[in-house]
């Protein structure tokens, strides 16, 4: 029997008079890595910002069996943590601070959050910035940060239980080189594999397709596609929702679909003497 630890159920989303998150309707549970793929403009952070909690919005957003409005902020940080696009932080945090700052919700003792907020350091490769302020880190630097911080809030591991938690990204790689794109995005799923749901806003179909056991497809604030990568990842579906003829074919190693886009222009435009 199949267990819906987030369940939506005709979800309108409005922005001022524009309807931006039109009647959508899906099932997650918990151990699942979802990417949310899109156009620009497609309703994709809408959307998370409602999964958050963050708008106001019609419709049904059931999580962890309870509709996400009865939820009070102290209990919804225990189980839900956002990051968004342009997260912010105050100015002159530490790092180590900045991670800390996700434990808030627990109320427990300082070294207990310092050694929580360490151990998600190091597994994304930050443990010798604790001490800069993080202004002083790079776009990309912040990015794994900020993602340390999200992962801290919801560890629950101190206290000995097992909690099932969300954790929301806004386009986690988009600063990122290759190499820290894949040591987030297997942190991510490694995350979702301990029961926990991560729903991850993504522009990189291949890591999409890579990472994610369920892919949600918008077009225009509608639930386009969704399902697993083979089943979504279709090359007319593609060409037709990107307006970009677009090819799909098997990764050499693994069976997942790799997606390849075409230029609709010529590549030698303007390299004539």
């Amino acid at each position: 029997m199949r267990d819906d630890f987030l369940k939506v159920s005709n979800l309108v989303v409005r922005r001022g008079q524009r309807v931006i998150v039109k009647e959508c309707n899906f099932e997650f549970t918990h151990g699942q890595f979802v990417a949310v793929i899109g156009e620009n403009g497609a309703g994709k952070s809408t959307l998370l910002k409602a999964l958050a909690g963050d708008l106001s919005y019609q419709g049904k957003i059931q999580f962890a069996g309870d509709e996400l409005t009865q939820w009070s902020s102290l209990d919804l940080a225990s189980r839900r943590a956002v990051m968004e696009q342009h997260a912010f932080a105050p100015p002159g945090l530490s790092v180590l601070e900045l991670v800390a700052m996700g434990r808030y919700w627990c109320m427990e003792p300082e070294h207990q959050s310092v050694s929580t907020a360490y151990k998600w350091l190091e597994k994304l490769q930050l443990e010798h910035y604790t001490h800069n302020e993080l202004n002083e880190l790079s776009g990309g630097e912040q990015q794994r940060a900020h993602l340390a911080r999200c992962m801290a809030q919801l560890d629950h591991e101190a206290f000995g239980t097992q909690v099932n938690g969300m954790l929301l990204l806004d386009e986690p790689t988009a600063a990122l080189d290759i190499y820290y794109q894949h040591l987030c995005l297997q942190q991510a799923k490694q995350f979702a594999q301990q029961r926990n749901l991560v729903i991850a806003i993504m522009h990189d179909l291949n890591l999409a397709s890579l990472y994610a056991d369920q892919i949600l497809l918008l077009h225009q604030g509608e639930r386009c596609a969704c399902g697993i990568p083979s089943d979504v990842l279709e090359a007319e579906r593609l060409s037709d929702l990107y307006r970009q003829p677009m090819h799909v074919v098997q990764h050499p190693k693994l069976n997942v679909p790799m997606i390849f886009s075409e230029p609709q222009f010529s590549l030698n435009a303007g390299n004539s003497c």
